[in-house]
């Protein structure tokens, strides 16, 4: 078929063919970059999946003795008032100590999770900048198994040396 056409035919033919094996080629090697770069990514992301599954590993050990340790320290949850109120007790407490006033202590409910089982107390406080500080830091500590699950710090406005706080401070006990 090709031996019936003239010399201008072919030429065109060829120039067709060559145009179509360019865009072609264009079309390949943008699909060929694309997939790269998305291979590329899932690769990156595989790659630090890796190394994060590497780093637990290596503290597979230390994680195993901080369980076994909360394991045996957890307190055991007995009446759920005594403990709210105990928690109210020791806050008050501690707040005495930094000049720090709390308003409406409300008392919580338990709240069972898998690993722990939480009573939260909710309160308002006000206080100096230092005062709140020292009495969030000395609010928690690892044999206190007591936490801040929410805090809501605000600059007092009419006396910019004092600082508002609605927080939520409960105490985690043993899963039943």
């Amino acid at each position: 078929m090709i031996a019936k056409l003239n010399q201008r035919e072919k030429l065109l033919l060829g120039a067709i063919g060559a145009a179509a094996a360019v865009v072609a080629t264009v079309f390949l090697f943008r699909f060929f970059l694309t997939n790269k770069a998305d291979l590329q990514k899932q690769l990156g992301a595989a790659r630090a999946k890796v190394e994060v599954l590497r780093k637990r590993e290596a503290d597979r050990s230390l994680w195993a003795q901080r369980d076994a340790w909360l394991t045996a320290k957890l307190p055991v949850l007995g009446d759920p008032d005594v403990a709210n109120k105990a928690l109210r007790e020791s806050i008050l407490e501690i707040a005495k100590q930094h000049t720090v006033t709390l308003d409406a202590p409300a008392p919580g409910i338990p709240a069972p999770q898998p690993s722990h089982i939480s009573i939260a107390v909710r309160i308002e406080a006000k206080g100096t900048w230092e005062g709140m500080g020292n009495f969030l830091f000395d609010l928690q500590g690892p044999d206190k198994f007591v936490v801040i699950e929410s805090c809501d710090l605000k600059v007092n406005r009419e006396d910019k040396t004092q600082l508002r706080a609605a927080l939520s401070v409960a105490r985690w006990f043993a899963p039943k």
